[in-house]
């Protein structure tokens, strides 16, 4: 680094350094090793010594005459305050502002790693010695050059990449530039490789296509971050290179591979033949449902590991995992992310018989209402909620808050609604229609009758001509003289349980 430059890198780096001292001594109780560093690369004498934050306990008579008669300073120790006692206040020495920076860097380094507070974030800065090194650095662009076409990143392998990624929806919501910086990602996550430049200076851009890529592609289990490094030439930004972190090895990835593609065999052997998408749908919902339970506590839960693996998952593993098994039955889908109650939580969005629609398979099971209450038994809950298979913007916003991040469209069609697909679905308070409801149910088995109604006002009339009114006994079957029902106010449903 050149000397002109250290002086103002020192004064942007002194608040982090004081910082990072004051974190790592007073979190850590790291005073003497924070001394012995500064010792070690001979920032202070050896005899000096750095207190921080240290509280001093009431020393017997002699040790406090002896301070008392010492020429170092007192210190009046609390937790803000950093100071520096020399016993010998004659001592004088070359300051050395290179040496100061990277001492500081490497501390501050340290500090990072001792309390797992890594920053995602490498800068290199060119030195002397490189400058005219065209072939053998990645300053030069020959050498950036040979290390992406062994990628398969040529200007032509791009193109090819970009016709294959063509239909996928957070793929289709980039400019040309974001979409080659997606395929630049892509390729270079599926290949595991690191520290390969890419084509955008921007972090912001880098950090927006990343999470693209990921939506769009739920196989990339392997990868939970990454880093990036910035090259710079004088202070100024020339490449940005990308890292995915990687949490498996090669040989672990292959293994956990087979075993995800062994449970999806099986899963798709079960799909509806020659069935619209709204069946496909349906069954990946139910089967996913019927084998996953939700457990916050599961392994690998931020991807398709935790279901295909271990049967436990939490939001973003159901989500990742219908949208995995959907595109193999070529119903395009995405992940949606969002907030429920101010926490984060996942879904999909679904591209269904031509016509976009919201899937929350989560939500869709009963452990997670279950979880979410703490285990309350306070009413009876269906296995499975349908509530959430196929709806529309409107209905899943009475809950869901969508993310701005990736622009969503406004999901409006019932067509493949649920409980319109199931004849459950009344925009009037029908009498006939919901007696033919309820002989339908008890021809096919079911434990309940679920009416999922258009309006507050047709909900409303429902509730008081079957419960207030006790017109449900007239619906029922047997010699039942009490009925147990299930209420979903925000949501319009009544459930009636049958037996």
């Amino acid at each position: 680094m050149r000397r002109d430059r250290c002086f103002k890198n020192l004064i942007g780096k002194a608040s982090v350094f004081f910082a990072s001292v004051f974190m790592a001594a007073f979190l850590t109780g790291c005073n003497d090793s924070v001394t012995d560093f500064f010792k070690a690369n001979n920032l202070i004498n050896s005899d000096d010594e750095i207190l921080v934050g240290e509280e001093v306990a009431a020393e017997s008579e002699p040790a406090a005459a002896e301070a008392e008669a010492s020429d170092a300073p007192t210190t009046d120790a609390s937790v803000d305050s950093v100071e520096v006692s020399n016993n010998d206040a004659s001592h004088s020495g070359t300051f050395d502002p290179d040496k100061v920076n990277q001492a500081i860097d490497d501390l501050i380094t340290q500090i990072e790693k001792e309390t797992g507070r890594t920053g995602r974030r490498k800068d290199v800065e060119e030195t002397d010695e490189e400058q005219g090194k065209d072939a053998t650095t990645y300053f030069s662009d020959s050498f950036q050059q040979a290390q992406r076409e062994s990628l398969g990143l040529s200007v032509v392998d791009i193109e090819d990449l970009k016709k294959a990624q063509q239909g996928n929806y957070a793929y289709e919501h980039l400019t040309k530039e974001g979409q080659t910086l997606y395929v630049e990602l892509l390729r270079i996550i599926e290949r595991r490789a690191e520290d390969v430049v890419v084509s955008t200076l921007d972090e912001e851009v880098l950090d927006v296509v990343c999470q693209f890529v990921l939506a769009d592609h739920p196989e990339l289990f392997y990868m939970d971050g990454y880093t990036y490094t910035r090259y710079t030439v004088a202070g100024v930004l020339k490449k940005i290179s990308f890292t995915g972190n990687y949490i498996y090895s090669d040989e672990e990835i292959d293994s956990r591979q087979a075993k995800i593609d062994a449970y999806v065999d099986t899963c798709l052997a079960g799909a509806p033949q020659d069935a619209d998408d709204y069946e496909k749908v349906k069954y990946v919902y139910d089967y996913l449902i019927t084998n996953t339970e939700y457990d916050a506590s599961a392994p690998d839960n931020q991807n398709i590991c935790s279901v295909f693996l271990y049967g436990k998952s939490v939001c973003q593993g159901y989500a990742k995992a219908t949208q995995y098994i959907l595109n193999k039955l070529g119903v395009p889908t995405t992940m949606v992310t969002g907030k429920v109650n101010g926490v984060g939580h996942a879904w999909n969005l679904v591209y269904a018989d031509g016509e976009f629609t919201y899937v929350d398979t989560t939500w869709g099971d009963s452990s997670y209402q279950k979880f979410e209450s703490g285990g309350a038994d306070s009413q009876k809950l269906p296995l499975i909620n349908y509530t959430y298979l196929c709806c529309t913007t409107q209905d899943i916003s009475k809950t869901h808050t969508i993310s701005e991040t990736l622009p969503m469209p406004d999901c409006t069609s019932m067509r493949n609604n649920y409980y319109v697909r199931e004849g459950e679905y009344f925009t009037e308070n029908d009498m006939t229609a919901l007696g033919n409801l309820f002989s339908r149910r008890y021809a096919d088995g079911s434990n309940n009758v679920t009416i999922k109604c258009s309006t507050r006002a047709v909900y409303d009339e429902f509730i008081r001509r079957l419960i207030t009114d006790q017109q449900v006994f007239g619906y029922m079957e047997g010699s039942n003289n009490t009925v147990s029902y299930t209420t979903f106010d925000e949501q319009y449903i009544l459930i009636i349980w049958l037996y």
